[in-house]
């Protein structure tokens, strides 16, 4: 199989990711609690919502295996022209970094699906608000993937450059997001909220790219 062929397989995988996502993120039918919320609020919501917790952590890892190949397509594309190779690297270590953070995230939501009466109200606060502070560290990783794929776009077009100044954009309200690891003000967490849902759009369009010939890509308008 060819590279143009497992870039379009990568290319697919980043759509499963964003639906898988999506599906993993929405399950539980109701908005997650603030992390300034109160601690009975957010027992609540984990008591009521504890199996859609619980199988929201299994969809992520689903969704993880996708975008470790989406990831493997973009690195392949990145390093394609000499001037971009150490980008496609940044841009892949940045992806992989957020994996690891995000699956701990979930993995520390499911535990406390699954052992709520064990840690309490107060318990459950501490690691909701932990878990909140794991992905948002995760900002910063996802801000070296979409910036150093950018930079690699304006550099040598291997996506429209359009495309790489969108991304830098992105890339900074990531960075402002990232200020989740610093502070529980519910503005923050909404900015965070929204540069991920930019973020799947991203993904999209980055997929859109990848299963056309780089040639192709680069040249569209």
């Amino acid at each position: 199989m060819d590279d143009v062929k497992w870039e379009r397989i990568g290319a697919a995988a980043g759509v499963l990711f964003v639906i898988l996502v999506l599906i993993g993120s929405f399950l539980p039918g109701e908005s997650p609690p603030a992390v300034d919320d109160s601690a009975r609020d957010i027992a609540r919501y984990f008591h009521g919502h504890s199996g859609a917790i619980q199988a929201g952590a299994f969809i992520a890892g689903l969704g993880a295996i996708a975008l470790l190949w989406f990831l493997g397509s973009l690195w392949s594309r990145l390093r394609r022209p000499e001037g971009t190779r150490r980008l496609a690297t940044i841009a892949a270590g940045g992806g992989v970094v957020t994996i690891g953070l995000v699956l701990i995230g979930f993995a520390m939501n499911a535990t406390i699906a699954l052992r709520l009466e064990s840690l309490g109200v107060l318990g459950a606060r501490f690691f909701y608000t932990l878990s909140s502070v794991v992905i948002s560290m995760a900002s910063f990783s996802i801000a070296a993937l979409v910036i150093a794929t950018s930079a690699a776009a304006m550099r040598s077009k291997v996506f429209p450059v359009w495309l790489g100044w969108v991304g830098a954009v992105l890339g900074l309200l990531w960075v402002i997001a990232g200020l989740g690891v610093a502070t529980d003000n519910s503005g923050i967490f909404t900015l965070g909220f929204i540069a991920f849902l930019l973020w799947l759009v991203w993904i999209l369009v980055i997929s859109f790219f990848l299963f056309q010939p780089q040639e192709q890509a680069a040249s569209t308008t």
